[in-house]
């Protein structure tokens, strides 16, 4: 992929960095004594969806002489659970201690992709671990979409996590990603077969493919979307992508607003297993109806797996002629001109 002129800003600094660490000797050692003189005992890495980060992380990786990790922020914080349930044997701070150690012990510089602070014991937590971690002279590389002062926005006692906060702006170096372009949503638009049917072993093959593209698996978590006082759950999502099935998105009580909610929410959409829709399954047909509308009118990047073809989802019925709409629609989305108000 050919950088634009901030992602290769931002490329030449990282460079300069990963240059800059060695290895841990007493060379080492006294470059750490540097950086902390100059406050720069980590990077931050922030900006919108889908431009670029998670990418010039990786070629900063690829670019370190030096032992080191990375990681998907969320599995880590599945790690740092496990370790501290297996070794909780004094006090939580004494065993974050004995974890930072630990990662002190096998690298010198730590890559979290996606950081971000969802709840007050994920932010105790990394309140401290980091604290530890940069004592030992951990350099950490973080990317996220937020900025510093928006961490942990609105959350449960959130001047407990203020010191963090102060922490970051004072010892990271802070960098703005602030490309115009979404290169992920770009990189997959480009697929030509986004309506796939029917359902068969290519067509399972093609999307899982797709899936893979988005991100791993371990990326992957639940996602709540509050409206008009009530939560709609979905069981798998990884920032502004849902990966959905036929019974989720239309088989329970949602309306046209959910609808609305969801297509804001979600730029891209995985949806498997839609199935034929019956002249009695007015509801469903309805939801099937009401979210295509708001697909198309959102320019949402869909993939969808269709049993049969567009025009045999719904044969008839009493929206019979609402969905003939609906089909064109379909067609249209699966074109590139689709996307054309989208860039």
């Amino acid at each position: 992929m050919q950088l634009d002129a901030r992602q290769q800003e931002i490329a030449a600094l990282l460079a300069d960095t990963a240059k800059a660490l060695k290895p841990k000797s007493l060379i080492g050692s006294l470059q750490n004594l540097f950086v902390k003189a100059n406050h720069s005992q980590g990077i931050y890495l922030h900006g919108s969806v889908g431009r670029g980060k998670t990418m010039l992380m990786q070629i900063f990786y690829k670019q370190l002489n030096v032992s080191k990790e990375i990681i998907h922020f969320q599995k880590f914080m599945r790690m740092v659970h496990e370790k501290l349930h297996h070794l909780q044997k004094g006090s939580t701070n004494r065993v974050v201690q004995d974890l930072a150690t630990e990662i002190a012990n096998r690298a010198h510089v730590v890559c979290m992709d996606e950081f971000e602070i969802k709840d007050i014991s994920d932010a105790m937590i990394i309140q401290r671990l980091f604290h530890y971690l940069i004592k030992r002279g951990v350099f950490v590389f973080l990317t996220t979409n937020t900025l510093p002062d928006n961490l942990y926005k609105d959350g449960l006692q959130r001047e407990s996590f203020l010191p963090f906060i102060a922490m970051v702006k004072s010892k990271f170096t802070i960098l703005h990603l602030d490309t115009d372009k979404d290169y992920r949503f770009d990189t997959l638009a480009a697929i030509k077969d986004r309506v796939l049917f029917p359902m068969n072993k290519q067509t399972s093959k093609c999307v899982s493919k797709i899936k893979q593209d988005l991100c791993d698996e371990g990326e992957l978590s639940p996602a709540t979307i509050e409206l008009f006082g009530r939560e709609i759950e979905f069981r798998a999502a990884h920032q502004n992508i849902l990966f959905t099935n036929f019974d989720e998105l239309f088989n329970r009580d949602l309306g046209y607003a959910d609808y609305v909610a969801i297509c804001e929410k979600f730029k891209i959409i995985v949806l498997e297993e839609v199935r034929q829709i019956s002249e009695d399954q007015t509801d469903i047909i309805t939801r099937f109806i009401n979210f295509i509308d708001n697909a198309y009118f959102y320019r949402v990047l869909l993939f969808i797996e269709i049993a049969v073809s567009p025009e045999q989802i719904y044969l008839k019925g009493k929206r019979k002629e609402e969905f003939l709409r609906t089909i064109s629609r379909l067609h249209e989305m699966n074109t590139k001109d689709y996307l054309k108000e989208k860039n």
